[in-house]
């Protein structure tokens, strides 16, 4: 057995850090040491009201191989990774490509993943499928590598949103996934980016005017419905906010328009309605976007690679692992000066 030391949380908002060894890694398996690992909304939620007993959590990591299980070819003791949440199986009829297969393995059923385990990211070390693990550049920082996971979840909003050159975008909800939304819209040319946040979350609004956003748009002192976009109302609305903002998305699209989504309420509040006759006849699309199982891993690290800045604006606040509890009660307290927290393993 590894010694190991996990982060527990319980609702609502209790921490300690706890003994948690870990076995050697199984066939196909890898044993992780972790070196940062950041705090995600879904990580917020349990803290708040999700984990009815003590538990380990987070799952945005980044870290170096300590040991690899039989059957593992792709990686190697002391080879840097970040880890995905989850991974397509890979050999599934839904995984596999034509004429063997359905060839879509964002539908895979029977994904890798790490979540049932005793060992989460906010701790020393991780057991993890290899399937959900991609490799890192050796001059990536951790901090910026563990976004992989995040930005993956970006990237599969624009993509089901198909956001291009010729859109007028609005992303409503300026956290880490609405931000590297607004980045990769910004980076695939379109035409305008908005973004629709509070006036208080004052980090957030910086870090989204770092990525060049054209305009923001302060809802608590403009309500969306209210503000004026002249001509240029969103082809494309991205909505990483919580479900009863969609109403309201639907009503602010342009004719013609797609509202992709992101937003999860864990409750009554994913309930909602909406005038389904103006809907249709303005020939809006509603399109979810759920990056289950994570299919962008490769593909967040190639551009967080190109873009290492992106790290730099993303994540507000470095902290050492056993002090991100502590952390995430001070968010709770006051967003203002919060974007993204990442707990570091220095050693």
């Amino acid at each position: 057995m590894h010694a190991n030391r996990s982060l527990y949380v319980k609702s609502p908002w209790q921490f300690e850090m706890r003994d948690n060894p870990v076995g050697e890694p199984g066939p196909g398996q890898l044993l992780v040491e972790i070196k940062a690992s950041a705090v995600c909304g879904t990580d917020v939620a349990i803290a708040d009201r999700l984990a009815n007993d003590w538990q380990s959590f987070g799952h945005e990591v980044a870290g170096r191989v300590r040991a690899v299980g039989p059957g593992v070819e792709r990686f190697r003791p002391f080879d840097l990774v970040a880890v995905d949440s989850s991974a397509p199986c890979g050999r599934c009829p839904i995984c596999l490509p034509q004429p063997f297969g359905r060839g879509r393995p964002d539908l895979c059923r029977t994904v890798a993943s790490y979540g049932g385990s005793a060992t989460r990211g906010f701790g020393e070390l991780l057991l993890t499928p290899h399937e959900c693990a991609v490799p890192v550049p050796d001059d990536l920082p951790y901090e910026t590598a563990c976004l992989v996971e995040p930005l993956g979840v970006s990237l599969d909003l624009v993509r089901t949103a198909e956001v291009g050159t010729a859109d007028d975008v609005l992303v409503i909800g300026g956290g880490p996934l609405g931000l590297g939304a607004v980045a990769l819209s910004r980076m695939l040319g379109a035409k305008q980016v908005l973004l629709a946040e509070l006036s208080h979350c004052a980090a957030r609004l910086k870090a989204a005017e770092a990525f060049g956003v054209d305009g923001l748009i302060l809802t608590d002192r403009t309500p969306l419905r209210e503000y004026d976009f002249g001509d240029r109302k969103p082809t494309k609305t991205l909505v990483t906010a919580p479900p009863p903002m969609l109403p309201e998305a639907i009503a602010i699209s342009s004719f013609g328009g797609v509202v992709a989504f992101i937003g999860i309420a864990f409750g009554p509040a994913s309930t909602i309605s909406f005038d389904a006759d103006q809907f249709h006849f303005n020939k809006l699309q509603l399109r979810a976007s759920h990056a289950s199982p994570g299919t962008h891993a490769a593909e967040a690290i190639r551009l967080l690679t190109l873009h290492p800045e992106w790290g730099d604006v993303l994540v507000s606040h470095k902290v050492p692992m056993n002090r991100v509890g502590e952390t995430m009660l001070q968010m709770r307290e006051s967003k203002s000066s919060f974007v993204k927290i990442v707990g570091v393993n220095e050693s």
